[in-house]
């Protein structure tokens, strides 16, 4: 997946010609365009551009100042941080409307399955459980699973993205792309439900639906029949004996009390854990991180990289990183301080 590769200017003439076009775009759009060498537009989302930086590096931008759902996002990203999921996409560092991602080039799941090679289809059932399970953790879930928002990377290991809308465990739930989510008859709470173990299962399923069949459910029927059927809880036949189509009912009638219980099911049936290649090591991940800060300071020159004898940043960036080296320190912190109570 090699990217739109426009400039800047090209970015505005496709927002010129759309009929919801954002209004004024962020100026950091421009300005990392200008003072990032080799840097392009990537792709476009609903109210995010993506920019190329480097092989390695994306820069994630909200296409208007201010937006609450980037920052939403990196509230996500900034939890995420201490639990070491290598199932989502990694975010080296967050800036005032931009976060710097690891750039994925390979496609969505949508891309993968149209490739005429074999599916490990129950690797990618765990790695991505796995990342719902994290997501779980820690009191939210994702609430948009979806295979636009599943990444493959070169390993061909699945990488979920997109928590802009991502809701804590017992909030309403009203985002989502059917049929990853459905209606009620009786509505209770929002759209689509209470966020939490029940609707992160059912998308859960229908994505391995779609893993294993190629196509999704109930692609072939018109709108109002797979709405209805939705709404009536009337799933296609699954085969009894099937060991993943018995997980997929399961997910569907959310027989899961927790994520973490259908991780346990996906693990038995592979009959070995996770297996995870090519993650980012520390040093390079610092590294990436060293330069995603300079590539920020060009554009926003308040965001001061501190220095060895040790220069904060000023105070406009409050809430998002701290510059490299505290948070090393910090860490460091944190590990001796662990150290020391399990001695």
């Amino acid at each position: 997946m090699a990217g739109l590769g426009w400039t800047f200017e090209e970015l505005v003439y496709y927002f010129d010609q759309s009929p919801s076009a954002p209004g004024d775009l962020n100026p950091i759009i421009k300005q990392l365009l200008m003072t990032c060498p080799g840097s392009s537009v990537f792709g476009i989302g609903g109210h995010s551009v993506v920019l190329w930086i480097s092989p390695d590096i994306a820069a994630k931008v909200s296409l208007q100042s201010g937006d609450e759902r980037l920052r939403h996002e990196q509230e996500i990203f900034k939890l995420l941080d201490q639990s070491e999921c290598p199932q989502v996409i990694q975010c080296f560092f967050r800036g005032v409307d931009v976060s710097f991602l690891e750039l994925i080039t390979n496609g969505t799941l949508h891309d993968r399955m149209s490739i005429n090679k074999p599916r490990p289809i129950l690797q990618w059932m765990l790695q991505l459980s796995s990342a719902a399970a994290c997501l779980e953790a820690l009191g939210y879930a994702h609430g948009d699973i979806n295979p636009q928002n599943i990444l493959l990377d070169i390993n061909d290991q699945v990488k979920l993205i997109d928590f802009d809308h991502s809701p804590r465990v017992g909030d309403m739930l009203d985002v989502g792309y059917e049929p990853y989510v459905r209606q009620h008859r009786e509505i209770t709470g929002g759209i689509y439900g209470i966020a939490g173990s029940i609707t992160e299962q059912f998308a859960l399923g229908s994505v391995f639906w779609y893993m294993t069949r190629g196509s999704e459910l109930y692609s072939e029927l018109e709108g109002s029949d797979q709405v209805d059927r939705l709404l009536d809880g009337n799933f296609p036949t699954t085969h009894p004996q099937d060991p993943i189509d018995h997980i997929i009912r399961n997910c569907w009638n959310g027989h899961y009390l927790r994520i973490a219980d259908l991780v346990g099911d996906i693990k038995d049936l592979l009959g070995v854990g996770i297996q995870v290649q090519g993650v980012i090591p520390p040093s390079q991940r610092n590294e990436r991180r060293r330069r995603c800060e300079e590539c920020y300071s060009l554009v926003n020159p308040s965001h001061k990289l501190r220095t060895v004898e040790g220069e904060f940043r000023s105070k406009e960036e409050d809430g998002y990183d701290e510059p490299l080296t505290t948070t090393l320190s910090f860490r460091s912190f944190l590990k001796r301080s662990w150290s020391l109570l399990t001695a």
